[in-house]
């Protein structure tokens, strides 16, 4: 029971903002929680006042991105995907002009095959002639070309209102299968797919879904088995430019990976085998994954501190990779900050922790290479102290001791920055010299073939694209983190690896999934492939098409799998899903939310509780209010 004066203390510390109903106030977005968690984008401002005026599902669809800005000839527009549609708000014009339907169709027929050759006027009352595209619409396609249209004032649906929703035809009503393989009589539009669905009636194709390039084929993608499955064993070896396994080149498609819900330091300490060992083989089997990249805390067990449980958990991922045909990059020194000088006693503990760690795992052909540390010109002492020379000296050292423990492993640094990878120690080494496979982090999609072209120019060794990626989510922050935008990350990133490196990791396998956690929700939480209902993201679909081969290995060391859950220790301020909603209250929103009366007052909530980006604030939305921690 919530007594009064604590109550007024806790409220002190939030903010509210309460709003009236949706109906009475259209400012509120509105988000779609009967289709969550397939659809988890809202609609807002003047584009949702758009899509409930002019048809709202049945015309347009669910929302499949959060609005972003793109560059235009009149200046920025604000673009929203939907499912059969693309609403565009061209802030020149004035009502009901500024809200445009992109040309889906137009743009995916050229793109697939061309627009058909005119055909000429029919002599049939039941057909309608277009002079500007020389296509006819017929039967049917136009009783439901004519039933619909944009509202411009004009009684009934005029013809124009009606070109406004759909725009011309641009080929004849012909047969075509659809993205479910069945065979339906079609008809494309500029901004539509008309499809006879028989006893249906004209139904409106799902463009959005194909222009996100999110459809997965009819049936469900498995990772194709090779029918001379390849020889096991052989360590990853270098030659040239190259990876190689057994004197045969291969190429790598990895991931980095943190399991469901255990992100960062929390994979250690809350450890569960059997959840990684179910990741894995979906990402094996449904994306054709061959290596993963493991990040170890230096700090996690205490201080570099190698003890039996660390061993045990890292046999437990080494022997489940094995068993999927994967390969292991593991990243020793996370998170740390120390880069001590030759010669201290911190060094002397770096060494201790290689030397029992690496000692356990040297002659495993299940480990492709020892990553040294993860981003170290990202840390205090590179970016903000200036002491270069100390973290390359550093290295140099480190990657000398590793290839001592280690010979038949590779040793890489995934660098921050690209530059950074030719910055000489003061012997003058640099993370080129000391690494057998270059590793490069690039979150830029644009500069990445210039990035990767530079790089090149300074090195024959293999390249990896060690880190790439873009955030989803969360909603309602960053008009840009979607997976519209995600999906287009990938693409322009994986073709400009193409031929330019010898495998990639994409950050990260999955969607960390704030909401069941006391973690406040983030873009860190929105990197994956995978949603957390275990669906793919339509980036999924372009990574699983970059080719990688298994890589079978023959060490096995069979150990039983572990869980170490975590105690719930938060009591009545824990994470509690709310019926109706894919989202949690927790915390000091939880208290709030009860107290003032739950879903009677506050409605549902409509996202987690996130980091405001602008701000660093911690915020939650309902369907009628907005609290804020203060």
């Amino acid at each position: 029971m919530i007594t009064r004066l604590p109550l007024l203390m806790f409220l002190g510390m939030l903010f509210f903002s309460l709003s009236l109903p949706f109906d009475s106030v259209s400012a509120e977005p509105r988000c779609f929680p009967e289709a969550a968690p397939v659809i988890n984008h809202c609609i807002d401002g003047r584009l949702r006042t758009f899509w409930e005026e002019q048809g709202g599902l049945p015309v347009f669809g669910y929302p499949l991105s959060d609005a972003y800005d793109v560059p235009a000839d009149n200046g920025n527009i604000t673009v929203q995907l939907f499912e059969r549609a693309r609403l565009e708000i061209h802030p020149h014009l004035s009502p009901p002009y500024d809200v445009q339907l992109g040309q889906l169709g137009r743009e995916i027929l050229v793109q697939r095959s061309g627009l058909a050759a005119p055909e000429g006027p029919r002599e049939d009352a039941r057909c309608q002639y277009f002079g500007d595209t020389g296509q006819s619409v017929c039967g049917p396609f136009l009783q439901a070309w004519r039933q619909y249209g944009l509202e411009l004032g004009h009684e009934g649906i005029s013809e124009a209102e009606s070109l406004a929703l759909f725009g011309l035809p641009l080929t004849p009503a012909r047969p075509e299968v659809l993205e479910d393989g069945r065979s339906y009589t079609v008809q494309w539009f500029e901004r539509a797919r008309f499809e006879d669905h028989a006893e249906q009636g004209i139904l409106f194709g799902l463009l959005g879904h194909q222009f996100n390039g999110s459809l997965p084929s009819a049936e469900p993608w498995q990772n194709p088995i090779p029918a001379d499955p390849p020889e096991p064993g052989g360590f990853i070896e270098v030659s040239g430019s190259q990876l190689t396994r057994l004197g045969r080149p291969l190429q790598i498609k990895g991931v980095n990976y943190y399991p469901q819900g255990l992100p960062w330091t929390k994979m250690w300490e809350n450890w569960d085998g059997p959840q990684i060992e179910r990741e894995l083989r979906l990402a094996r089997d449904q994306l054709g994954v061959n290596a993963i990249r493991i990040l170890l805390p230096y700090d996690a067990f205490g201080g570099g501190e190698v003890n039996n449980k660390l061993i045990q958990r890292m046999r437990e991922i080494t022997q489940i990779a094995g068993d999927l045909d994967m390969r292991l990059i593991v990243t020793l020194f996370d998170f740390y900050d120390g880069f001590p000088e030759p010669g201290t006693r911190g060094e002397r503990r770096n060494f201790e922790y290689l030397e029992r760690l690496i000692g356990n795992f040297a002659g495993d052909d299940r480990i492709l290479a020892w990553d040294l540390h993860n981003e170290p010109d990202n840390y205090n002492r590179w970016a903000n102290e200036g002491r270069i020379d100390q973290v390359m000296t550093w290295l140099v050292r480190m990657a000398d001791k590793v290839r001592e423990l280690a010979p038949n492993h590779l040793v890489t640094v995934g660098m921050a920055h690209y530059q950074n990878l030719w910055v000489t120690a003061p012997d003058g080494r640099s993370v080129i010299d000391i690494s057998d496979v270059v590793s490069v982090h690039i979150y830029n999609a644009a500069d990445a073939a210039r990035q990767l072209d530079e790089i090149r120019a300074r090195t024959n060794k293999p390249i990896l694209l060690q880190e790439f990626g873009w955030p989803s989510g969360p909603p309602c922050t960053v008009p840009d983190y979607t997976e519209w935008q995600q999906a287009q990350v990938y693409r322009q990133t994986i073709s400009a690896a193409e031929g330019r490196v010898a495998g990639i990791f994409a950050w990260t396998l999955r969607d960390y999934d704030a909401g069941p956690s006391m973690r406040w929700d983030n873009r860190e939480e929105h990197y994956g492939l995978y949603r957390r209902d275990d669906s793919l993201k339509p980036a999924a679909f372009t990574f699983r098409d970059y080719a990688g081969p298994p890589l079978p290995s023959v060490t096995r060391m069979p150990v039983e799998l572990t869980r170490n859950p975590a105690a719930n220790r938060d009591g009545e301020k824990s994470a509690r899903e709310v019926a109706g909603s894919p989202y949690h209250v927790k915390g000091w929103f939880r208290r709030a939310w009860e107290y003032l009366g739950g879903q009677g007052s506050l409605g549902l909530p409509l996202s987690e509780a996130f980091v405001r980006p602008e701000d660093g604030k911690v915020v939650q939305y309902f369907e009628s209010a907005v609290i804020e921690l203060d």
